[in-house]
């Protein structure tokens, strides 16, 4: 991938945190959705017919589709560090949901993976720049640090 290119991004679940995201995504012309993985058959024929692209039952056939550049990672928590340990064996770049993994061995262990394989893992999204944490923001600078403490 360089500059100026789309990433390629496969999705990995197709449940409420990536319907939650897809605005997201199809406003983006940086993203292409281009395959996902989920174990319900309605969820991966509706994939593939909105966005043309192929959707398996799982995760570890998604990471190995040429095609996918970066895995987004929101299957279930409990699953997450597995399917972003697949995706960096892969070679495969990953956003993750929120919680990185349900313990901090497990996010270690990612962190490991991500290192091993030189692929970015960051863990998503950030609200910083949502209008609510932006007032409150400005507030506290102008109130100064302990109002807001």
């Amino acid at each position: 991938m360089t500059t100026g290119e789309r990433v390629r991004l496969g999705v990995a679940g197709l449940g409420r945190a990536f319907t939650l995201m897809l605005p997201a995504f199809q406003q983006d012309g940086r993203v292409a959705l281009v395959a996902a993985a989920d174990p319900r058959p309605e969820a991966r024929r509706r994939f593939a017919e909105e966005f043309s692209a192929p959707a398996f039952a799982s995760v570890e056939e998604l990471c190995a589709n040429a095609d996918v550049d970066a895995i987004y990672v929101a299957t279930p928590h409990q699953f997450h560090a597995a399917h972003a340990i697949l995706a960096a064996a892969a070679g495969k770049h990953v956003l993750i949901e929120k919680p990185m993994a349900l313990t901090i061995a497990d996010c270690q262990a990612m962190v490991a993976a991500a290192a091993r394989a030189n692929i970015q893992l960051i863990v998503g999204h950030s609200h910083s720049f949502d209008a609510p944490y932006r007032a409150r923001q400005s507030w506290c600078g102008a109130a100064g640090s302990a109002a807001c403490a």
